[in-house]
């Protein structure tokens, strides 16, 4: 590889593995029974649905097979952050919401992006700030085409 390629590669799995564990660091903070950050993205994604989500449909927004969401929301349940109920629509089906203590640690969640967001954007000048969007959201559209199924 030439030295660009080495060295963006050492900068994208270092950045990757230092903001996983800064997210984690910060989740593992905000409880007393602290959530992955897996989990906090699961309840993110139950939070955009507040009359409740399905399986199914979580598994979608999560990028993850719905056997995977299953065992994921009976974790979060046992935790009392998650609550299933009967679907309106269809019997068969539950819907998935937020506990009152799931919604705490959603708000929780979403002011560590805040503040990170904050933070990061005050080390930049203005033209830095377009000049790392730019760049950010064509790496973005890179793994996305790459991942779209």
């Amino acid at each position: 590889m030439a030295d660009f390629e080495v060295l963006l590669n050492r900068i994208l799995v270092e950045t990757f593995n230092n903001i996983l564990k800064f997210e984690g660091e910060a989740l593992r903070k905000l409880s007393s029974d602290p959530v992955t950050v897996a989990e906090a993205h699961l309840l993110e994604a139950i939070a955009q649905q507040p009359d409740g989500i399905t399986v199914g449909q979580l598994a979608g927004r999560a990028g993850i097979t719905a056997p995977t969401a299953t065992v994921a929301v009976k974790k979060l349940e046992k935790k009392g952050l998650v609550a299933k109920t009967s679907s309106p629509d269809d019997a068969r089906s539950s819907l998935i919401s937020l506990t009152k203590r799931g919604k705490a640690i959603d708000r929780a969640h979403q002011m560590f992006h805040k503040n990170m967001v904050n933070t990061i954007a005050e080390a930049f000048a203005e033209e830095e700030k377009a000049v790392l969007l730019k760049a950010i959201a064509q790496l973005n559209d890179f793994f996305r085409v790459r991942t779209a199924h």
